[in-house]
């Protein structure tokens, strides 16, 4: 029984009731609309955080195993002294791992931004870029995010 008689807090009768409640027919569904909308953008931004999320993992992995193959590509002398790492080297290997495993085509605007030994040529270190276009927030936006890793791998070469 919604409607109450303003003044006396008693119940109205039917008919002035029904008069002064016909105005409200249909607020409940705009306030349900409003909610759903809420709910569903606050889905579709979680969506995007986590997918987002998903990509800077797997590009982390990738800078991980090309920073591991360039690190592990040293090579020793004939008479057994080692040559280390120079940035031509690191960038030379890291390309190439990249190339062999498609890298490319996993994913968007993938670069190698750069690759370096270290001083002392023990360790490579690469850093790598791309971009990440997140569901349903993707489709309304021409967003595309850009996501940066960094992976770094010594040498193990013993005498």
């Amino acid at each position: 029984m919604g409607c109450h008689h303003p003044r006396a807090g008693r119940p109205a009768s039917d008919a002035r009731r029904r008069r002064r409640c016909e105005g409200e027919d249909g607020q409940t569904t705009v306030l349900i609309i409003g909610y759903v909308m809420i709910a569903l953008l606050a889905l579709a931004a979680m969506l995007a955080a986590t997918s987002v999320n998903l990509e800077a993992r797997r590009l982390q992995s990738v800078a991980d195993s090309t920073a591991d193959a360039a690190a592990n590509g040293a090579t020793t002398t004939s008479n057994g002294i080692s040559v280390g790492l120079t940035d031509g080297t690191v960038r030379a290997r890291s390309s190439a791992f990249l190339a062999t495993i498609n890298a490319e085509g996993r994913f968007t605007g993938l670069r190698l931004d750069s690759a370096r030994a270290s001083a002392d040529g023990t360790t490579a270190f690469v850093r790598l870029t791309a971009t990440v276009r997140p569901p349903i927030v993707g489709w309304i936006t021409p967003w595309q995010i850009p996501i940066h890793v960094s992976g770094d791998a010594r040498t193990a070469m013993r005498q």
